[in-house]
């Protein structure tokens, strides 16, 4: 059976950490993906912030070989990156142990990555790899895929668990709907963006491991 892995690194041993410095409240979202040597976790998302502040940053750390804006929405915005494969790191920790990236987010304070593993060696070397190259990752959760843990929450967060259990509870998934994003985000003090984001990871986590568990 597949195997759930979820990490913890701080946002400083991974190549994009820099950019938290300049700018602190933006959040960083890799798409799922197998990642491969010719193709190394290409495409990533910018919440919170204005897509051009984002892009003058990472010009000016020179943190990727290469990027490429695919959509800016404004506040939010879709990048293309190419990376340095010669550089030892996260990713090439990734490679190395064949793992199947299912979500990976980055603030200010840490990178959260969640692997799927055909076999625990896979994660037993992804931690070895990191281990050995100074890399301070803890693993916060380890799961069989479709096996909820002693409170049903599955791969989910507190954050994202709350965030479903408030839109289910206020009607937000009724035909028509009962309220809206800016409802739900108000009532927990957090921007519709952020509520967004909760939202749409809790559903992705949820249907991982209920739905897609071939």
């Amino acid at each position: 059976m597949a195997i759930i892995a979820e990490f913890s690194i701080p946002s400083e041993d991974f190549p994009l950490g820099g950019i938290f410095d300049a700018i602190p409240d933006v959040t960083i979202e890799i798409e799922r993906v197998v990642p491969t040597k010719k193709a190394i976790l290409p495409y990533f998302w910018v919440r919170n912030v204005p897509v051009e502040r984002v892009q003058k940053t990472l010009e000016d750390q020179g943190a990727l070989d290469s990027f490429t804006v695919i959509d800016d929405l404004g506040e939010q915005g879709l990048f293309r990156a190419d990376w340095d494969i010669n550089t030892e790191g996260v990713l090439t920790g990734i490679i190395d142990s064949d793992l199947t990236l299912l979500a990976a987010t980055g603030t200010q304070e840490n990178w959260e990555f969640e692997f799927r593993a055909e076999v625990n060696d896979q994660i037993k070397n992804f931690q070895q790899y990191c281990t050995a190259h100074d890399i301070r990752v803890e693993l916060t959760r380890l799961h069989s895929v479709g096996e909820a843990n002693n409170k049903g929450q599955y791969s989910l967060t507190s954050d994202q668990r709350e965030a479903l259990l408030l839109a289910y509870n206020n009607g937000y998934y009724e035909v028509p709907a009962q309220t809206n994003l800016e409802e739900l985000a108000a009532e927990i003090g957090i921007s519709r963006q952020s509520f967004t984001d909760r939202l749409r990871r809790g559903n992705s986590n949820l249907i991982g491991d209920t739905l897609d568990i071939e």
